[in-house]
């Protein structure tokens, strides 16, 4: 029981990365545009971060440092700040467009304005993570995440050529001409991208040290980094599935997020909807909890700041007004009425350019004998691990060049 109630801060984090607006959105995208050859780019992403979240949960554990105190350590002050900086625009950012998601969702249950239901959204976001302690946000927005699973349902239901997906597992390139080529590498930039954003090893790692965990839990910790994002990249791949079944053979691009939310009512009905909605508000309502948590989490672990989502706002001042100072910034920017698609795309893509300054610091750590003693990676670990830094750094490298290429991923 211990360990399903550990795998709570694990589902919240996959689901917060996985399906989220911006997963959502590329995803369903990807399957719409081109099938089911991108799989692969899913199962290659959540290898990866069941890789470095793993390795963020140990040094948490053996360590008790979280991710931008090694970030600090490892790169200087300098090009720390560059780091702290770059991070928490991205967070500020996605916690805009998670905002923003939560109004489209509330505005589709209740049919009410849009522009009405962004308060509401800010209102009860403030309210939560003021009063609801560290492990019952984990606890309620990890289980209820789980109704997203009625898109792996309505995948099974829709009658997918399971073979050409079982085919789309492996690396392939589309036959076509340049541009297509070039939108099909912006999408797989972009999921890859989304499946690894920094945020969740920084709401991961910060988790593990508010749960006070030890070397005791190092194999929960295996556990839940497993478990829990095998689970959002088994979604995941859903989601691509049905863009694959349900818009590839009519043409349609889906780039609102009430479409993508239709793709798992249409094999079930109206039920199916309405669970769909709760679990997509659910997982856009956690991901924002997780990226303005985290921009907190990131600032104070740098400047060495006392912090702590279970200490009262009294005793972490500053910690309290940077998470809530992030939600009414985020708050302020949707508010301009922004597109909050163009805000994923925008956070999705510069998310990939902080890629490598955020994972090589945990590598690094993890990697190191002196520091971790018998619990550093063993030489599987640190293979895969150099292996995935290198498939970061040409991802970083690629992305904003894609974008521009492919006018943000337009067919």
């Amino acid at each position: 029981m211990k360990n399903l109630l550990g795998l709570t801060l694990g589902i919240m984090t996959s689901l917060g990365g996985f399906v989220d607006i911006g997963q959502l959105v590329f995803t369903m995208q990807a399957g719409a545009l081109f099938g089911y050859q991108l799989i692969w780019v899913v199962l290659l992403g959540t290898i990866g971060i069941i890789l470095f979240m793993e390795m963020c949960g140990r040094v948490a554990a053996v360590q008790h440092r979280p991710v931008f105190h090694l970030i600090r350590e490892r790169m200087g002050h300098r090009w720390g700040l560059v780091a702290l900086f770059g991070a928490n625009l991205v967070n500020v950012i996605t916690c805009a467009a998670e905002i923003g998601a939560m109004g489209i969702i509330l505005r589709l249950l209740t049919g009410w304005s849009y522009g009405w239901m962004l308060p509401v959204a800010i209102v009860f976001l403030l309210a939560v993570v003021w009063f609801l302690r560290f492990k019952w946000l984990e606890r309620t927005f990890g289980l209820a995440g789980l109704l997203m699973l009625v898109y792996l349902f309505s995948c099974v239901r829709s009658g997918p050529d399971w073979h050409a997906a079982a085919v789309g597992l492996l690396p392939q390139l589309p036959h076509s001409d340049g541009k297509h080529l070039l939108l099909y590498s912006y999408f797989a930039v972009g999921i890859f991208s989304a499946v690894l954003m920094p945020y969740e090893v920084y709401f991961y790692s910060s988790g593990g040290i508010e749960e006070d965990w030890t070397t005791k839990q190092i194999p929960e910790n295996r556990f839940v980094a497993t478990v829990s994002s095998s689970l959002g990249g088994l979604l995941t791949i859903s989601i691509v599935i049905l863009g694959a079944v349900l818009f590839l053979p009519n043409g349609i691009f889906p780039d609102l997020l009430s479409t993508t939310s239709l793709a798992a009512a249409l094999p079930y009905g109206r039920t199916a909807l309405l669970i769909c909605l709760l679990g997509i508000l659910a997982a856009v309502s956690g991901a924002a909890i997780e990226t303005a948590l985290s921009t907190a989490y990131n600032f104070c672990q740098f400047f060495d700041w006392k912090w702590g989502k279970a200490l009262p706002a009294r005793e972490v001042p500053r910690f309290a007004k940077l998470w809530i100072g992030t939600f009414l910034v985020a708050f302020v920017i949707v508010m301009t009425h922004i597109n909050p698609m163009t805000l994923v795309q925008a956070s999705v893509i510069f998310a990939v350019l902080i890629l490598p300054t955020t994972y090589l610091p945990v590598l690094l750590v993890a990697n190191d004998k002196k520091d971790m003693g018998k619990h550093a990676n063993g030489v599987l670990m640190r293979t895969f691990g150099w292996i995935f830094f290198v498939l970061l750094s040409i991802a970083a490298a690629a992305g904003v060049p894609l974008l521009v290429f492919t006018h943000g991923g337009r067919p």
